[in-house]
């Protein structure tokens, strides 16, 4: 299922390495046995010029609600996830692994078990990761990002952002 993306962005201070999408594209939502799996394509890597701060920001407009409602009623109801209305306006969850390709460098940079926290900003829902992130040397074929989600936690989020979307918290 393709999910608007209007910001991909992903610091990693200790590495060196910013990933950014300069134009707003697609976050692609699916299930590969039994883990659902959030992939964003099409990054740059540039250097971390100073940034203290490291971690993933994505961003998915709730301005193309019309769009967005269905795709997201369409992804639960193929997955069949049990949508509970959300209990809080913020969402946070453990997830299995959060990583990054870059071919460029052969660089696998990854967090497991990092958190990830989705809060309502503006005329969005801003989902960002944190955690600590490590790197190893593998061969890559493409710059991704990657986040990988239990069932539950998957349930979670399309209620959540469903939630935002209607407006109804």
């Amino acid at each position: 299922m393709l999910i608007p993306c209007s910001r991909t962005q992903a610091v990693f201070p200790g590495h060196g390495i910013r990933l950014d999408r300069r134009t707003p594209g697609f976050m692609v939502w699916d299930e590969h046995g039994g883990t659902y799996v959030l992939r964003v394509e099409e990054l740059e890597a540039t250097a971390a010029a100073g940034e203290p701060e490291g971690g993933i920001r994505l961003e998915i407009p709730l301005s193309c609600k019309e769009s967005l409602i269905p795709a997201l009623e369409e992804f639960a109801g193929q997955q069949q996830l049990p949508l509970a209305p959300p209990a809080t306006p913020e969402f946070s969850e453990q997830v299995l692994l959060t990583a990054c390709h870059l071919p460029g460098q052969n660089l696998f940079i990854f967090a497991e078990e990092p958190g990830l926290r989705a809060t309502r900003r503006g005329e969005a829902v801003e989902l960002v990761v944190a955690g600590q992130f490590r790197a190893r040397r593998v061969p890559c074929q493409e710059t991704d990002l990657v986040i990988h989600l239990t069932r539950a936690a998957m349930a979670r989020l399309v209620a959540f952002v469903l939630s935002q979307a209607r407006g109804r918290l």
